[in-house]
């Protein structure tokens, strides 16, 4: 009876740390060291940034206690943040970030390139910026860049002003019968985006998708042939704002407006 009773007492003990082992890495997987909080910038706020191999050392100098940030990266599989796909630029790490945290997103997220300064924005400045409380709930980071308008649809694509434009067209297209237009519906006549691929969104924009979305996202990004590797990524630049809800047929809001 004894002995019965201290298996028993072992296997609960057993139990109860497995369970608080669960536990912790479900809060690990989460919070990796609490990256959002009361005592940082905005309300549960996170910079997420896609690397390839920039230098990455101005975040930790300018934004370590001020904006909670992850660095995702592309080339170095040994990083804690790693994205194993390396086709289509920054849209890789950006997708890989959501199918990682979909389930403990933050309530604000600025998705930009992991050099300090691009199309007129000085991040390690800029970000502290934000008025992450009265911001739109999907807005452009770029200070500059090219303003597009597409013209989509097979029966208006000759409208395009040049080959840039036809390429990009061509490329939406493809995207969208593989694997965009199963989450978003119709193809839009025409699309008028601000290029540059850095923006900030709220997690409700986010959730709209299922998790499986994302991550066939990007298992297109990785396994489809039809498109290169850097026109995968243009196609992400041009239809994040249609995949976290915009209006195709109106410009993006701009965080510096």
């Amino acid at each position: 009876m004894r002995t019965s009773c201290a298996c028993m007492a072992i296997y609960i003990v057993a139990c109860a740390s497995f369970l608080c082992a669960l536990c912790d890495d479900q809060q690990m997987r989460c919070s990796e060291g609490v990256w959002w909080g009361s005592e940082v910038v905005g309300p549960d706020s996170l910079l997420i940034a896609a690397r390839y191999e920039e230098d990455v050392s101005w975040m930790a100098l300018h934004l370590t206690g001020v904006m909670p940030f992850v660095v995702y990266n592309t080339l170095d599989s040994s990083a804690t943040h790693h994205t194993p796909v390396r086709n289509g630029n920054e849209a890789a790490a950006y997708l890989q970030f959501i199918v990682d945290y979909y389930n403990c997103l933050p309530q604000h997220m600025a998705f930009i390139h992991a050099h300090r300064c691009d199309a007129g924005f000085d991040k390690d400045a800029d970000v502290q910026l934000i008025q992450w409380g009265t911001i739109p709930s999907f807005a452009s980071l770029n200070r500059a860049g090219f303003l597009w308008h597409i013209h989509l649809s097979q029966h208006v694509r000759h409208l395009n002003k040049n080959d840039y434009h036809h390429k990009a067209a061509h490329g939406i297209t493809t995207a969208w019968q593989q694997v965009l237009g199963h989450a978003l519906g119709p193809l839009p006549d025409e699309l008028f985006v601000q290029g540059g691929s850095q923006f900030v969104v709220q997690k409700h924009r986010v959730l709209a998708h299922p998790r499986a979305f994302y991550h066939e996202c990007l298992s297109w990004l990785a396994d489809s042939t039809e498109l290169s590797s850097w026109d995968k990524g243009m196609v992400f630049e041009y239809t994040w704002k249609l995949v976290f809800g915009e209006p195709a047929e109106t410009l993006d809001q701009n965080v510096w407006d």
